[in-house]
């Protein structure tokens, strides 16, 4: 399109533009296209009218095309063009041929912003089949019918050469087979991302790389349904791009971890380049239709690289194809640690990583969302990196970032999809014995970000970790009423009860204060539901209260088991615990008579009984003196007296259903965050209407 087109340009008459989108086919050897790709991006990124009149202005041309290119196959012979470039691109880069960079850059932003138009008005297979329009099947077409050009199509096979890797890192040549232009196509977008350095002359050919993968991936975002056969997610599982596997996930890791700098839209032309005409700020204008504005008030991730790149491993591997494994998801439960030597059979180990890299940039990135969901399916999968993390000295750094995400949804309703990763995250870590004992050890000083009614100025990271998911389980029974994020706090409280150890003042009152706020709630809803059974008599339209009841039943009953634990397994060390038990000791009769309840009073019962004998003396108000009585006679009571209960342990289970769960997320994640305007009212796989 030549020169630098600025947001004055009209771009309706731009003759490179009318010739792609035009009636007459364009020999992917014509000079046409050195112009089409010379141009400069020159445009303030926050104009939005002006991304409103380019996005006009390019659908008009882009409309043309997808009707044309049937009998023209100008984006054919357009991918044609790349994929010859694409076997140039490392001597390009080792050259510093910066013209031909620039150029291929500008080919892969052209080609994404097709492919988005196009995935989005097409189906799948209607578009994987524009990618072999040739000229001569174009000239043949009129004669043959549709059906047959369809099997033509199918059967298209093209040879090519493939650089594999062993897992001694070696690489070798062998031939590939391609099902199809479409599959070609995507290999050297993959290709370009593991064999291509990335420095500043190849960033911004990178960066469209991995959109250009997550366009063409797209399709699902125009279904309500989960696809399981989408034709280019098979090029990843098990076409040629699957073989491929270790190489492309260990890439995508390595951009997360060291290309972090905010990559800038507006791509100027080398120094020594030809100026070529008008094309330069067309494309300027075209990276103005990247931004999506998310009504949540939330931490959004810079667009970078290392951002790009997780957004596209994510959806890599929450697919699930149908009747077949994701190696990605495979190859993400077993990497390895890179500073250790593995002990396991080398056939398992997909590649290896920096553990402690990949940590420090989880902590830093973990308000994020797209990184809480890699950390998620980490911890989760693979067992290496989980107890590499449980190992660290340092987990006041991931857990506090994780700790603040469920604290600030919780304050404001909602649990969205960050929350309960959040949720989930913490529950895993709580179901390790050593990872419970060492968070009470931690000493947290940064509490700024609690809530004011909060007047805590030190406290252990396992006292932080309780507080937090005390209030949660609070402001949900007032509030929302979610009933899994009631039970796996629950869960992780739980899991962590045996090793309570010097917890705050504050912790103790709240942990007693939560069962008494459901103790009332249940009897409160226990005299609802008689007055309803009465009118339900007289009115016949009976009120279900079953279900609330028995949640709250169930929720008192963890709290009292999570009492009994943290008494029987550190007496010693929760003298304020002990102190609030005396405090609420009405509280706690009217479990007595409860069937459901009173197995768990007995050692209760035996605690307030024995302290209460020690402090009966003590002038009321001299909280002080109590104190050092409790602690003093907890060192000397035998807690052998106490009643032994099973081991309170829960675990987290994936559920077979979860990629219902994952795929609209992540696809959610990918418009908000990729930098692609995806047009959100033709999106029906989540509702898009809250992130428009």
């Amino acid at each position: 399109m030549g020169s630098v087109i600025t947001k004055e340009t009209v771009l309706q008459d731009n003759i490179y533009l009318k010739k792609l989108s035009g009636f007459e086919p364009v020999d992917d050897y014509d000079p046409f296209w050195n112009k089409l790709l010379s141009f400069s991006l020159k445009f303030d990124d926050d104009d939005e009218d002006t991304r409103i009149a380019l996005e006009s202005a390019l659908d008009d041309h882009l409309q043309c095309l997808m009707y044309n290119t049937q009998t023209t196959g100008n984006f054919a012979a357009f991918i044609r063009l790349f994929l010859r470039r694409s076997t140039e691109l490392k001597i390009s880069e080792q050259c510093e041929n910066k013209i031909y960079l620039w150029q291929t850059s500008n080919a892969l932003l052209i080609l994404r912003y097709i492919a988005r138009f196009l995935t989005q008005r097409m189906t799948e297979k209607e578009f994987v089949r524009i990618f072999a329009k040739n000229q001569e099947s174009a000239e043949t077409c009129s004669s043959t019918s549709s059906s047959d050009n369809e099997n033509d199509e199918d059967d298209e096979e093209i040879k090519q050469k493939s650089t594999t890797e062993n897992n001694n890192g070696d690489t070798k040549e062998v031939p590939m087979l391609f099902q199809n232009t479409a599959e070609e196509f995507t290999y050297e977008l993959v290709s370009i991302l593991i064999n291509i350095p990335v420095n500043n002359t190849t960033l911004a050919i990178h960066v469209e790389a991995v959109r250009c993968l997550l366009t063409l991936l797209s399709s699902q975002l125009y279904n309500e349904s989960i696809v399981n056969t989408s034709i280019i997610f098979r090029f990843f599982i098990d076409g040629t791009c699957a073989q491929h596997a270790a190489s492309l996930t260990k890439t995508l890791l390595m951009n997360y971890l060291i290309h972090n700098s905010e990559y800038h839209m507006t791509v100027q032309k080398p120094q020594e380049s030809i100026v070529f005409g008008l094309a330069s700020s067309m494309w300027s204008m075209v990276q103005m239709a990247a931004g999506i504005e998310s009504s949540e008030e939330e931490m959004k991730p810079p667009l970078t690289l290392g951002n790009l790149s997780i957004l596209l491993l994510l959806n890599l591997s929450c697919h699930q194809p149908l009747n077949a494994t994701n190696p990605f998801k495979e190859t993400l439960a077993l990497f390895q640690n890179a500073q250790e030597v593995s002990t396991l059979p080398t056939q398992v180990i997909s590649f290896k990583i920096d553990y402690n890299g990949l940590y420090e940039r989880l902590c830093a990135t973990a308000g994020q969302e797209p990184p809480m969901l890699l950390l998620y399916m980490l911890l989760q999968a693979n067992s290496g990196f989980r107890n590499y993390v449980l190992s660290r000295i340092n987990l006041e750094n991931l857990v506090v970032p994780v700790l603040r995400i469920l604290h600030d949804g919780v304050a404001t309703s909602n649990n969205s999809h960050h929350v309960y990763l959040a949720l989930i995250v913490a529950l895993i870590l709580s179901e390790d014995d050593i990872f419970c004992k060492i968070i009470h050890e931690t000493p947290i000083k940064d509490l700024g970000w609690l809530d004011s009614d909060f007047s805590v100025r030190e406290i252990s990271l396992g006292g932080l970790t309780a507080l937090v998911f005390i209030r949660a389980i609070q402001k949900n029974a007032l509030k929302t009423k979610d009933r899994y994020l009631h039970t796996n706090c629950l869960a992780a409280l739980a899991n962590m009860s045996a090793f309570f150890k010097n917890l705050a003042p504050i912790v103790c009152q709240r942990l007693i204060s939560l069962l008494d706020l459901l103790t009332k709630r249940h009897a409160k809803m226990v005299d609802h539901m008689r007055i309803s059974s009465k009118n339900d008599v007289e009115g016949g339209h009976p009120i279900n209260f079953h279900d609330d009841i028995t949640a709250l039943e169930e929720g008192i009953r963890t709290l009292l088991e999570i009492i009994n634990s943290a008494l029987c397994g550190g007496l010693r060390h929760n003298s304020h615990l002990i102190y609030n038990l005396l405090y609420h000791r009405a509280l706690f009769d009217a479990y007595v008579q409860h069937p459901m309840f009173q197995d768990l009073l007995v050692n209760i019962a035996a605690v307030i009984s024995h302290f209460s004998s020690k402090v009966i003396n003590v002038p009321a108000g001299d909280g002080v003196t109590m104190l050092q009585i409790i602690e003093k006679e907890a060192n000397i009571w035998p807690t052998d007296k106490l009643a032994k209960f099973p081991e309170l342990k829960f675990r987290y289970v994936e559920d077979e259903y979860t990629v219902d769960f994952f795929v609209p997320y992540v696809w959610r994640l990918s418009v908000q965050h990729s930098g692609i305007h995806f047009e959100t009212s033709r999106i029906k796989i989540f509702n898009a209407q809250s992130i428009a």
